[in-house]
Formats: C-alpha cells, structure tokens, sequence
C-alpha cells in the first residue's frame, strides 16, 4: 500500500480554503469524459494502432503511434475524421461536471475535445467564454463568468486538434501564448487534476517549467487517482509491482508540487467531489425566519439577538443567507453588516445573499410558486440552516406557526443542507427541533455526544440568547469541521 499519497481530509480542507479564497482551478483530462461515454485517447486510437499491426492493448506512446499513422498516411485525414466520429454526438455531463460546474471555481483547463464541461456551466447558470484560438486568446467575453481554455482543441475544427508528434513540436511556438496562460496559472491557482494521466508532454513541458523557476516554492496542487488493481491474471508479485509503481509515480508528482489522493473505485471521486462541495457550502449560512411575536422575549430583546448572532456567524468568515423574513430579516442584514464594517470591508455576495420575497404575482406564475423558487434558489447556496420563530398572523390576525418554514426545512433536507432548529425560540422552530430531536440518529447520524448535548440546549428555553448563539457557533464548527 502505498505511504507517499495524502489523506482525503487534506485535500478537503486545503482544496476548499482555496475555493473560498477565489484560487481553485481544474484541469480535466480524457478519464472525466469517458463515463459519458466518449473514448479516452486509446479508445480514439484502436483502429488507427491495429492497422499498424500493433497491439492497443501493449501500446502506451499514443502521440508517436498517432504520429506514425500520418507518416504512413501522408496527412492527418483520416485521424481528422476518427476525432469528428467519436466526438461528434452530443452526449450529456455525468454528476461530476455537473460538481464542478457549479463550485466557485473561475478557471478551467481541459485537454478534451468535448463540450461536456461548457455543457454543465451552461447547465449551471454559468456564461463560459471557452478558448481554444489564439484569437479567442486575445478577447475576452465581457459576460462571463469563468474561462475554459481548451489547449488540444474543439470538435468544431477536429482537423486543428493536437495529436501528433508534429503537433506537439510546433505548440510551443504555434501555441505560445497557451503556454505562457497555463504557466501563469499553475503559479497563482490551486489545481484539482481529474481524469488526467500526466502522460500528456505538453503539460509535462510546462509543469518542469514552474518547477525549475520556483523550485520548492512552488504552489501546491492536488489530483484524485484510483488505486491500482489486482486482477485475477495477477500474481502477488505482479500486484506488488502495480503498487510499487504507483509509488513512484506519485512520489515524481511531488516534485511538482502535485499531491496525490487515492480512491479505490471511480465512483469515490464523485463522492469525494460532493464531500468538497459539501465542505464549501458549510461556510453559507442560511438563516431562516419570520416573526410577528417573539415568545417570552420583547421585541428589542430578540432583534439584538438576531442581530449578534448574524454578527457573530459572520466574524467567523461565514457567509450570511437571508430572505429577509419580517421581523427577522432585518436584523439579521444589520448583524453581518456590522462586521463588514467593523474590518472595513464593503458588503458583496461573498459575505451575504439576500434575497427579499417578491409582494405580488407577475409574469404568469402564482405567488406561491415564485416564492418556492425563491427559497431553492437560496438553500442550493448553503451548507447550514439555521431557524429561529417562524410566525405569522392568519387571515383572522392570529398569530400562526410559518408554514413558509416548514417548506424551508424540507427544502434543506432535500438539498442536504444540515439543520439547526433554535427550539428555544418558540413556534415552528420548536417544532422542527422536536422533529429532529425525536429521530436525531437520522439526522445526525454521526454525531457524539458531545455535539448531541449542544444540540439539546438549542430546544432548552432557559438557555437565553448569548447560550444560544454559543452554542450554534459550537454546532456549526463542528459541522464545519467535520
């Protein structure tokens, strides 16, 4: 077993810092794409290997074999049809594109040919602007909202596409300025490498590059390998070497700067990915509330709660989400706001997301329906939610438990949100607390006893306001960090 990869709660913690911090960027290799169900590069090359009487399954310099093909050919033609052929079905982006896409993640680099991953931006409400002309070099899309740099080529222009072992000689001077872009990237972003085999001379050419400037100031990077595998023609020494391989293979990637995780099927890197956006998603609160009434505390009382409570979650570099619910919405604004202004910081999205519910019915669609929407559209966004009261006045002016709540609840638990019912607070908040206090094994299935006894005091009434916001802090610490 291999000692030189790094663990998965490294990655998950070192990765997602860099996502907060705006420095996370991917590099997608063939392997991302071929669970669509396009070929990797010796799928692509199988026919063309056999007709050189060689044996696909003992070949691995794919760029020379690709490169003898044109020199027996005389051309690319044929090798230019073979990319269009395979790639020229539009198939839809897998769980992993669909990951990606939709982290904060500003940069992309690709060697694929495919359009999966603009697919999933797009998908995701995202404006790429996709490079893979020098000419689209020098522009840049005014919308957008992250760059995909697509080094190798498009399918549109199958017969640009890098390949061969011409193709590769001439990119460092044909190319130049993707060279210069990627360089300049691996030294200011973090890279998360998938479905990349690293056998690409391209990238090795720049990756010895960083290396030989920066040395061993270089940035770190990350990528997710599956571990090898003992197959049934394997001997124990055969397996043996596979690992010791591996190994080494890992422990040259250090030099790098590029460390390692290894998972033990392909479908554990979708699961690590979701644990990724799990883990940056926990950093956006979601504080969901509505109050005509406060229970046993005045009205003064419980908006200086809310609004240390909002101050509080904030100082801990925590993003606010609100729907700026009546009675609590605006304190909680005022709360994050004065952080923002006590480190001199000007509000943006980054640091609260509010989003007030429309008043009336416009466009066609009911009230109802638009006010749904607008509470997926904010619980997508978090990781945590946290509810406090949740009342309102019926038609009779009598004051009701917040069905709005209800559906914020469930909302969150479809979305994997963790819940945080202040049962303290009286109304629907106690119900939901009791809710899950009563089955609190299938919500917190991992807790201890530890995070278990916080949770209690969240349903105890005589907590008071500065125990409840010390205990949520605890709580959501320790969601965070776990």
């Amino acid at each position: 077993m291999t000692t030189e990869a790094i663990s998965e709660s490294i990655l998950l913690r070192e990765f997602t810092r860099e996502l907060h911090n705006k420095n996370a960027a991917v590099f997608a290799g063939a392997g991302l794409s071929m669970a669509s169900g396009y070929v990797d590069w010796k799928g692509l090359l199988r026919d063309i290997i056999v007709d050189l009487q060689l044996d696909p399954d003992q070949e691995n310099d794919l760029v020379t074999l690709a490169q003898y093909h044109c020199n027996q050919a005389r051309g690319k033609g044929r090798l230019t049809q073979t990319i269009f052929d395979k790639f020229r079905e539009a198939r839809a982006p897998m769980r992993n594109h669909e990951i990606l896409a939709r982290l904060p993640i500003q940069t992309y680099w690709t060697t694929n040919y495919d359009r999966l991953l603009e697919t999933a931006l797009v998908d995701a409400k995202k404006v790429p602007d996709v490079k893979y002309t020098l000419k689209q070099l020098a522009v840049t899309r005014l919308d957008r909202d992250v760059a995909v740099y697509k080094m190798h080529g498009d399918i549109e222009h199958p017969g640009d596409a890098v390949i061969t072992k011409d193709d590769y000689e001439i990119y460092y001077t044909k190319m130049a300025p993707f060279v210069s872009a990627l360089r300049g990237d691996l030294i200011e972003k973090t890279f998360l490498f998938l479905g990349f085999s690293f056998t690409d001379p391209n990238i090795d050419f720049i990756l010895s590059r960083v290396r030989v400037q920066y040395g061993q100031d270089q940035r770190h990077h990350y990528c997710i390998q599956r571990k090898v595998e003992k197959l049934a023609t394997d001997s124990d020494e055969d397996f043996k070497r596979k690992e010791l391989k591996q190994d080494y293979f890992i422990t040259d990637l250090k030099r790098f700067g590029i460390q390692t995780v290894l998972v033990a099927e392909f479908k554990d890197i979708t699961t690590l990915l979701e644990k990724i956006a799990a883990s940056y998603k926990r950093s956006s609160i979601f504080i969901s509330g509505a109050a005509e009434e406060y229970g046993a505390l005045s009205a003064t009382d419980a908006q200086a709660f809310l609004h240390d409570l909002s101050k509080q979650i904030a100082a801990k570099k925590n993003r606010i989400i609100t729907g700026f619910g009546l009675g609590v919405g605006g304190a909680v604004i005022n709360g994050a706001l004065a952080h923002l202004n006590d480190i001199g910081k000007t509000i943006s999205d980054e640091d609260i997301v509010m989003r007030p519910f429309p008043q009336m019915a416009t466009g066609g669609a009911s009230l109802p329906n638009q006010w749904t929407s607008y509470r997926k559209a904010m619980v997508e966004h978090a990781g945590i939610a946290i509810f406090v009261y949740g009342n309102k006045l019926d038609a009779a002016r009598k004051v009701i438990s917040s069905n709005g709540m209800r559906e914020e609840f469930d909302l969150c638990l479809q979305a994997g949100v963790r819940p945080l019912p202040v049962g303290a607070t009286g109304y629907m908040a106690e119900t939901l607390w009791k809710e899950v206090w009563a089955d609190f094994a299938k919500f917190y299935p991992d807790a201890d006893t530890t995070f278990r006894a916080e949770f209690e005091k969240l349903g105890n009434a005589s907590t008071g306001p500065a125990g409840l916001i010390s205990t949520l802090l605890k709580l959501i610490h320790h969601l965070q960090k776990n």
